[in-house]
């Protein structure tokens, strides 16, 4: 059963929710920031002005992703929403929230002539941010009335979101390659000039944000069963 509507996990939901998304995010960001200075020539950028950009980065997408996905989520969870409404609403708040930020990580960052991340770097980091938005988000939906541990509710959290974007990711890496729909970087890079990088950063920061949004939707669902 989901959490009714009550001032105690309602009032000041926006605050909760960008707060949520800014120490989410701003973890991931830095998990990932501290790794990729240990690549070869990452330190060869001019990093004068990296580290407020890189910081500036984190906050808008922390608080664009707290307020899309988290409003979304406890619109569902107010209104009774099960598993799989969660999950859409998530998606929902997601692509939402991804537009801005897909503007300003791809069309900005992306475009500098830089070394890549890393594959493991992204995943790693993307999971940190999740299983902390889940672990802070999730009691908005489903009060503690159980009296569970802090501890206990950090590994449910962690359970559930290395569950939720594990089976998201296998099942799009299947489908992508079941449908020969795995892109090589020549062609993102030809679809990105043909239909202009702005359009192309929105179309996939939304796209990537929908996808999190639906994991995190998921993973709060799933915490909320393991509560019981």
């Amino acid at each position: 059963m989901t959490a009714p509507e009550t001032p105690s996990n309602t009032r000041h939901w926006g605050l909760r929710a960008a707060g949520t998304g800014l120490l989410a995010c701003g973890l991931g960001t830095l998990l990932g920031t501290s790794r990729y200075v240990a690549l070869p020539g990452a330190l060869g950028l001019d990093w004068s002005q990296m580290p407020l950009a890189i910081a500036i980065f984190a906050a808008f997408a922390g608080i664009s992703v707290g307020l899309c996905v988290g409003g979304s989520t406890l619109l569902a969870a107010r209104r009774g929403a099960g598993p799989l409404g969660l999950m859409l609403a998530g998606a929902v708040g997601g692509f939402l929230s991804g537009l801005g930020p897909g503007v300003l990580g791809i069309a900005g960052f992306g475009s500098l002539h830089a070394p890549y991340a890393g594959t493991a770097n992204i995943l790693s980091s993307s999971l940190v941010g999740a299983i902390t938005f889940v672990a802070l988000w999730s009691p908005q939906l489903f009060p503690n009335r159980g009296g569970i541990s802090p501890l206990r509710h950090l590994g449910h959290a962690s359970i559930a979101s290395i569950v939720s974007l594990g089976a998201f990711g296998m099942m799009g890496w299947t489908l992508a390659q079941g449908f020969d729909l795995v892109p090589r970087f020549d062609q993102i890079e030809a679809t990105a000039r043909a239909i202009g990088l702005l359009p192309f950063s929105m179309i996939t920061g939304g796209l990537l944000g929908a996808i999190g949004g639906a994991a995190i939707g998921a993973a709060c669902a799933l915490v909320g069963r393991l509560r019981r």
